[in-house]
């Protein structure tokens, strides 16, 4: 992986953290274990916390198949939560600015009446309603904390 990831980040220490870091770490771990690729053990460490909104985590799959990539960026909170590689996403801000972009083409899709089939899973149905709650909670993103979060947007 290189340091370049860590330079951004700090390790999850159960033993220390907030209840509230420790529940959004146990949300990205329920989100993870749907997954069988990714029902392996785990480490984490945190990009960005801000309890009832927004967990960022870097998260290094131990022992990955080699074809799944060892370090993804899981997002949970108050929005769907998704996992990005790491490949792709080298920094908070570039994971966040990803996420946000992922979940603009579910938006406008739903928007337009087309298939989300092929575009990033949402945990909810494709509905206007969900669409427009969704839409309100990216702008806060985009507007609120991803000007704030340390790396680069790619």
């Amino acid at each position: 992986m290189g340091n370049e990831l860590l330079a951004f980040v700090r390790e999850f220490k159960p033993e220390s953290e907030p209840e509230d870091v420790k529940e959004l770490v146990g949300k990205a771990n329920s989100f993870l274990d749907t997954f069988n690729w990714a029902n392996i053990p785990r480490k984490y460490w945190i990009g960005e916390c801000i309890p009832g909104v927004l967990g960022l985590f870097l998260v290094e799959l131990v022992d990955a198949d080699p074809l799944v990539d060892p370090y993804i960026w899981v997002v949970v909170g108050d929005l769907p939560p998704a996992y990005l590689s790491s490949q792709y996403a080298r920094s908070p801000r570039a994971a966040v600015d990803g996420y946000i972009a992922e979940m603009e083409a579910w938006v406008d899709a739903v928007e337009n009446g087309n298939s989300t089939e092929d575009l990033i899973p949402v945990n909810g149905e494709p509905t206007e309603a969900n669409a427009e709650a969704l839409k309100s909670r990216l702008e806060f993103l985009d507007q609120k904390i991803l000007p704030f979060l340390p790396g680069h947007d790619h």
